[in-house]
């Protein structure tokens, strides 16, 4: 028993026993059983109680664990919106009903079995097998003493040895496996066709009554969203730069540092000649030893400019160093000898030299001085954001703090919740996606926390006025409505077509009869399942492929506007084999969620059998609900 407790210390347990013993807090219910039970615990279970220390520090874990996961702490208001208090608590229960009952059973495990079980932890594992400081940094970082941990151990060898014998064995039936796996697997085949929009030969413009009454049903998608515009400052290297201010000398030293930037290598354009043997390539350069000019040799082989050139390079481009060396070894319009390459012999001639070059300061002093500047400023960005501060915490207005230190002062047109202005044209914001959600998340008169701009620059602003939204005026929306109208009187028409062509189908008639007189084609897919579909049909036309017997006639929406009128054609059920990795799979989930169910019904009868009480007043005090 106790052999099979450690081997499932890291699977069904863990997977099961923490994640459901929450539900069994839904199944008692916390309205009904919040109650005073006169003591400083939190709850009780028959004579199990949760002290306000273990449920304060559960509490505070999980609440560590939740903030690392979203990483920004989480107030206790936040993890009450999330119902944390309740799910700690529910959770806290459920494992003191397990602990109240493996008590009326005298159910216990030795001191040797827990060490051991400790020990083979593989938390605990350093190069040579257990490592008692990596069990003291675990239980460091969990805040609990050794003596803590090893009673929770115990209690946790207790609780499974009492699950294990409620859930333990289970097997799922064959025919269930049988139905799932063939559920998952079959394979279906279907005949279709695709019905566009344009076999639509009339679609009618609306009346004016038409388009008031399509109006006034959805006149909630016209709405004009709520528009806000803002001030904004702006504190930037580049927004306080002042290039005019930099000096010769720096220019100078930036230069000197910067240097290797403004330098180009010495380039070739070479045109390359390959030969099969060597002795070919020596004749060839014998005969421009005797008058021929390299461009003959390129005539005489049909080669082109093309066909040769190996283009404008430095030496490093070169992948062969024997033919780079002889190339940089040519005067222009000199031709070599014979190289010998790694790859090929050939005969080199140099089209093109261009000289390594070093731009002089003179040439490059505009952009340094940006540099420069922006450089300096960034040393006094973060000096002139305290600045700032201080003046806002001193009650001075945006206005007075840009007059006073130089900066832009900068007010918005007015813009909605995705960044644009009446016209539906994007507003040029600063940070426009953090800006336009920070805009709208505050309200006129509040002050705000900067947003950052890259690592060193700063964005204050301030709502000065918002545009309630509001219900627009047809005349207002006229052209969208109108659109909007004909788009769906087209789907409504193109859908009664495709009903009545369907009708023809299950009348007798076959698809492909159908398809012609429409002028289109049938095709026939290939075979599918129901999870892994096709890329030619929707997902509607999928489900409709499964939704009845061979020979089922369905009319569903395509993947675009488009609808797909289909007939079930061929239905393949595949063997059933129980050592497929497809019924191991289901056989795993299966029985994962029979121990659930099993498990979980067992610890809510517990809770029900010996009652749980929960001192209403300590839990709201631990979890701050009383300030709500």
């Amino acid at each position: 028993m106790l052999d099979a407790l450690r081997n499932s210390v890291g699977s069904w347990f863990a997977k099961i026993l923490i994640g459901l013993l929450v539900l069994s807090f839904a199944v008692w219910g916390i309205a009904d059983v919040f109650t005073g039970i006169g003591s400083t615990s939190v709850a009780s279970v028959g004579d199990k109680e949760i002290s306000a220390q273990d449920f304060q520090r559960a509490y505070s874990r999980e609440l560590d664990q939740l903030s690392r996961r979203v990483g920004q702490p989480v107030t206790q208001e936040q993890a009450a919106a999330f119902g944390v208090p309740a799910q700690v608590l529910g959770r806290l229960i459920a494992e003191a009903a397990l602990d109240y009952e493996a008590s009326q059973l005298r159910i216990g495990v030795s001191d040797e079995a827990i060490v051991k079980t400790i020990q083979e932890t593989p938390a605990f594992q350093g190069v040579n097998g257990y490592d008692r400081n990596r069990l003291s940094q675990v239980l460091y970082n969990l805040g609990i003493s050794e003596d803590e941990f090893v009673m929770q151990q115990q209690l946790v060898a207790e609780r499974q040895q009492l699950a294990e014998a409620v859930i333990g064995g289970i097997v799922v039936p064959k025919a269930m496996l049988e139905a799932f796996d063939k559920y998952a697997m079959e394979e279906r085949t279907v005949e279709y066709l695709v019905l566009p929009q344009s076999s639509l030969t009339n679609v009618p413009a609306p009346t004016d009554e038409e388009l008031a009454a399509f109006f006034e049903e959805n006149k909630g998608n016209y709405k004009a969203p709520e528009y806000r515009s803002a001030t904004l400052i702006e504190l930037t290297a580049d927004k306080i730069a002042k290039p005019e201010n930099v000096t010769e000398a720096e220019l100078a030293q930036e230069y000197e540092r910067t240097k290797n930037r403004y330098q180009s290598q010495e380039q070739r354009r070479i045109f390359q000649i390959s030969f099969p043997t060597k002795q070919e390539a020596e004749a060839a350069v014998v005969e421009m030893e005797s008058g021929k000019t390299f461009e003959d040799l390129m005539n005489e082989r049909d080669l082109t400019e093309k066909d040769v050139d190996l283009g404008l390079m430095n030496k490093s481009g070169f992948l062969d160093q024997k033919i780079a060396d002889a190339a940089f070894a040519l005067k222009e319009g000199q031709a070599s000898n014979v190289v010998e390459g790694q790859f090929t012999n050939a005969a080199l001639f140099a089209k093109e030299v261009k000289a390594a070059a070093v731009q002089p300061l003179e040439d490059v002093k505009d952009e340094l001085r940006g540099v420069v500047a922006q450089a300096n400023a960034a040393d006094e960005v973060e000096d002139l954001f305290n600045e700032v501060e201080d003046a806002r915490a001193g009650g001075s207005t945006f206005e007075e703090i840009a007059e006073r230190f130089d900066l832009a002062l900068i007010n918005t047109p007015s813009f909605d919740a995705s960044g644009k202005n009446e016209a539906g044209e994007t507003v040029d914001l600063p940070q426009a996606s953090a800006l336009t959600t920070a805009v709208f998340s505050t309200d006129v008169g509040v002050e705000n926390d900067p947003l950052e701009i890259g690592r060193t620059g700063h964005l204050w602003y301030e709502v000065k006025n918002v545009t309630p939204s509001r219900d627009r005026e047809l005349s207002e929306v006229k052209e969208a409505v109108t659109a909007d109208w004909t788009d769906n009187r087209t789907a409504e028409l193109l859908e009664e077509k495709a009903q009545a062509l369907i009708a023809e189908v299950e009348a007798g008639k076959p698809l492909s009869e159908v398809a012609t007189a429409e002028g289109l084609t049938t095709a026939t897919s290939a075979p599918f399942t129901r999870n892994g579909g096709i890329a030619e049909l929707s997902g509607s036309a999928v489900t409709a492929a499964f939704s009845g017997p061979k020979g089922t006639a369905s009319q569903v929406p395509g993947n675009n506007e488009d609808r797909i009128l289909l007939v079930l054609t061929d239905t393949t059920s595949p063997a059933f084999m129980t050592e497929s990795e497809n019924v191991q799979r289901i056989d795993t989930q299966l029985t994962g969620a029979l121990e659930s169910s099993l498990l979980n019904q067992f610890i809510s009868q517990l809770e029900q059998t010996e009652g749980v009480r929960v001192n209403q007043t300590v839990f709201n005090q631990l979890t701050g609900l009383d300030r709500q």
